[in-house]
C-alpha cells in the first residue's frame, strides 16, 4: 500500500537494493544505493570519479577522464 504524497512505492520488503529503496523511494542511479542495473552508486553526480553518473565503475575507453587516474 503506498501513501500518495509521502511514498513513491512500498513493495513490504527490507531489501534496499530492489527497486523500492527502504525509504519507500524509487531505486535511481545517484541515490547512495545499488540497486537493479547498477554496478555501484557513490550518491554523487561527480562522473569523474570511480563511479559514473551512469552508476558503472569508471574504466579506460568509456569517454570520461578519471581525475587523478587518466590523464
Amino acid at each position: 500500500l503506498v501513501i500518495l504524497g509521502v511514498e513513491e512505492c512500498d513493495d513490504g520488503n527490507q531489501d534496499d537494493t530492489d527497486a523500492c529503496t527502504n525509504a519507500c523511494k524509487n531505486a535511481i542511479c545517484g541515490d547512495a544505493i545499488v540497486g537493479p542495473g547498477e554496478m555501484c552508486d557513490d550518491g554523487n553526480m561527480v562522473d569523474t570519479d570511480d563511479c559514473t553518473n551512469m552508476c558503472a565503475p569508471a574504466s579506460c575507453g568509456d569517454s570520461l577522464v578519471q581525475e587523478g587516474v587518466e590523464e
